[in-house]
């Protein structure tokens, strides 16, 4: 068991593993190198993971497509789907720019997050011992008094704080899957739902740009999209709306219904362009919706900090509460 526990470990890539592989990808593709000559220098460049890289390339070479592979190697089915579509569309080297670009800055925020919450974690350490402290010496000397307000205030903050750390938990499972559902659940979760939808927005704008630019229908776009990876948000949405168009219902309707399809689209519909310069709009709209999103997750996390420093706070307002209240009491009983 703890073999194939080992096998399955080295046959996935790890989070900085996964970048590398993107970005090592894109500049040789940019370089004028091929897929496959860019896969068989891999072995050489990670002779860590030449095994998996030889059976990589061979695999590639005999017909393999590259998105299930990346599925293999612990890429989300979203990532996947989105390098399917802009190899259809002959556009791999910009997909895998955005992709690189939009993974590096996940990387660089969780390690400016870490950075910013090892502070806070000292003192919430301190904190916790301190409290332990005046729990076993101090309380127990004011344990006639009846007064408890000090304590319930720290009950409140301990379920606020491990409700805070099952809500984190919970957003990094479901950020490791990143299909349909999981990203339908996202949405819907405070502070972190509204980078989620224009996440969701960019992918699927911008990956019917590239199909557009291709000559494909709307209704193909979605026939298409519903053959992807099963599961993947692409595959999904492609399903559904291909279902309504094909049962008569208006494009207007369709999007009202589908949260994750922005009103954008109506206007860009309306505008009665050429489906060349649509495309190229559709482009431009998935690129202003990256450039949203990454200026939105930047400052999220510059405010982590200040959110941990309050939480910090009350908890010390707490701590005074259950030492001065109980000692109050006493004075007013002599």
């Amino acid at each position: 068991m703890n073999r194939s526990l080992k096998n399955f470990r080295q046959d996935k890539l790890s989070n900085k593993e996964r970048l590398e592989f993107l970005e090592y990808l894109q500049n040789s593709l940019s370089n004028g190198f091929s897929l496959n000559t860019s896969l068989e220098m891999m072995p050489i460049i990670w002779p860590q993971k030449k095994i998996l890289f030889n059976s990589l390339s061979k695999r590639i070479q005999s017909g393999k497509k590259l998105s299930s592979e990346m599925l293999n190697l612990g890429f989300p089915k979203t990532i996947a789907t989105q390098i399917e579509l802009s190899m259809v569309q002959g556009n791999l080297i910009e997909c895998l720019t955005q992709i690189a670009t939009l993974t590096r800055l996940k990387h660089e925020q969780i390690k400016k997050l870490k950075s910013e919450m090892t502070y806070p974690f000292i003192l919430v350490l301190m904190m916790i011992f301190l409290l332990l402290f005046m729990q076993t010496f101090v309380s127990n000397q004011f344990a006639e008094t009846g007064e408890h307000t000090g304590d319930y205030l720290l009950l409140l903050l301990l379920i606020l704080s491990l409700g805070l750390v099952y809500f984190m938990s919970r957003i990094l499972l479901l950020l490791r899957k990143q299909d349909y559902r999981s990203l339908k659940r996202l949405s819907g979760f405070p502070i972190i739902g509204p980078l989620i939808q224009i996440y969701v927005k960019y992918i699927l704008i911008y990956d019917t740009g590239l199909l557009l630019a291709s000559g494909f229908s709307l209704q193909k776009i979605c026939d298409y999209s519903a053959m992807q990876v099963k599961g993947s948000l692409q595959q999904y949405v492609g399903k559904k709306v291909g279902r309504q168009l094909s049962q008569g219902m208006n494009p207007e309707e369709i999007i009202e219904k589908e949260q994750f399809l922005p009103n954008e689209i109506l206007l860009l519909l309306k505008a009665g362009a050429t489906r060349d310069d649509l495309s190229k709009k559709f482009l431009l709209l998935g690129r202003s919706f990256f450039n949203d999103l990454t200026q939105k997750i930047e400052k999220l996390i510059v405010n982590v900090q200040p959110i941990c420093f309050i939480l910090i706070g009350l908890c010390i307002i707490g701590l005074y509460l259950k030492l001065l209240l109980p000692m109050y009491a006493m004075m007013q009983e002599i």
